[in-house]
């Protein structure tokens, strides 16, 4: 008898678009709105219930969230978004219960819509 293995990305909920160093898990409770965020662990969440081609260019404008968290320049917590515009500007620290979250007037916003 045979036996077939379901597929580790199967089995993960990874999406396609996932590599070695930043995986992509597909979710269904981002949360109203949210269609992905980044993680200081290097992953990315994605909004299951996207087309493929939103998806990519979620995984994209979140890479480059990742790419300011490893700079040093942004970083989340539960109850706040901390920013500085370069590593040797002061930091802002914003309230996330204040906030429109990814709203591109925000400058780490801009940085990325422009990317």
């Amino acid at each position: 008898m045979a036996y077939i293995m379901t597929p580790k990305s199967l089995l993960l909920n990874l999406h396609n678009s996932s590599t070695r160093d930043t995986p992509v898990f597909k979710k269904d409770d981002l949360g109203d709105g949210v269609q992905a965020e980044a993680n200081r662990d290097g992953t990315i969440f994605v909004n299951s219930k996207m087309s493929d081609k939103k998806i990519a260019k979620a995984v994209e404008h979140e890479k480059v969230h990742l790419e300011q968290m490893a700079q040093g320049r942004l970083q989340y917590s539960d109850d706040s978004v901390t920013w500085k515009k370069d590593t040797r500007s002061p930091a802002r620290v914003y309230k996330r219960a204040d906030m429109n979250e990814g709203h591109p007037d925000f400058e780490w916003e801009a940085e990325a819509y422009k990317k």
